[in-house]
């Protein structure tokens, strides 16, 4: 598909949306991708869910993870008939 038949055919379906959040969301994804404004993902944040989610970025990746042995323990009843 030729670039110019790409575009038309998005642009066919954009017409035919009649979901204002859907165009909504189509739009704050473009402007993401295109960078066609400086907002940040975190910029519709309030301070309280900015710091949760700046808390969970700041822990370390193997915080909840358990040994094999530890897992095969836990789920050994459920091997059993």
């Amino acid at each position: 598909m030729s670039l110019t038949d790409m575009r038309n055919h998005l642009l066919q379906q954009i017409n035919n949306i009649n979901d204002e959040h859907i165009l909504e969301m189509l739009e704050e994804t473009l402007a993401y991708h295109t960078h066609a404004d400086s907002r940040d993902i975190t910029d519709g944040l309030d301070e309280y869910q900015f710091q949760q989610l700046k808390k969970l970025a700041e822990e370390p990746a193997e915080k909840d993870t358990i040994t094999h042995e530890e897992f095969r323990k836990l789920f050994a009843r459920w091997g059993t008939k």
